[in-house]
């Protein structure tokens, strides 16, 4: 999974919604960055979202790296 992935590198929470709580409009799985849809099923990038593609999004959004 490419969020949890992410969250060994970045300084981040991953958060893992079940459609009981996301809402009825929503659709699962979807992946956000704040409140920026990133990845949504039968939508933006089909539910899935590449490592690469989210390092390059949490870079743009200037989310600070972990230290070593």
């Amino acid at each position: 999974m490419a969020a949890v992935d992410a969250a060994g590198l970045f300084e981040l929470d991953v958060v893992r919604i079940p459609q009981s709580s996301a809402g009825a409009d929503v659709k699962v799985p979807s992946v956000y960055l704040d409140d920026r849809m990133l990845a949504e099923i039968e939508g933006l990038r089909d539910g899935m979202i590449e490592d690469e593609d989210l390092l390059e999004e949490l870079e743009k959004a200037n989310v600070p790296r972990k230290r070593n």
